[in-house]
């Protein structure tokens, strides 16, 4: 099969070609044709004063706040339900009659390691100590035999 690319005979190129759409060049000597206005003009937005514009961002704000606490909330609940079941299972509080599963003491030293080496400041607040207290819980349940 031929490319028919290679089959077209070469074009002339002493006369520049104008690209696909665009209009083509007036003759030497006459005027360029004037260009018409553009048939959609965009609505400006209406304006706005700075106070309005303050008061939209403070209620802004105020729905922030409301999500903050709801995101605050539901983190700090999933750690809470994460340590309480830990230590409900360390603690040895199974269904009744079963013998407690618990790791190797080589495996609950390193557990209480891991509670030394950890540095938070709670008075501080910080977003990186959550981070911290969920680093140590996901390392504590990796030391947690299979099943607990």
């Amino acid at each position: 099969m031929t490319d028919p690319i290679a089959m077209t005979p070469p074009k002339d190129k002493s006369a520049p070609e104008a690209p696909k759409g665009a209009e083509p060049a007036a003759p030497e000597g006459a005027k360029a044709p004037k260009k018409k206005a553009s048939a959609k003009r965009t609505k400006k937005a209406p304006k706005v004063s700075q106070a309005d514009l303050g008061k939209l961002t403070a209620a802004e704000l105020f729905k922030l706040r409301a999500v903050l606490k709801e995101v605050g909330t539901s983190v700090t609940d999933r750690l809470d339900g994460d340590i309480a079941a830990l230590a409900l299972f360390l603690d040895g509080e199974n269904l009744p009659g079963e013998k407690p599963v618990l790791p190797r003491s080589g495996t609950l030293r390193a557990m209480l390691a891991c509670f030394q080496d950890l540095k938070v400041k709670p008075k501080k607040g910080r977003v990186k100590d959550l981070a911290r207290i969920e680093a140590l819980l996901a390392a504590l349940s990796a030391k947690m035999p299979p099943g607990a």
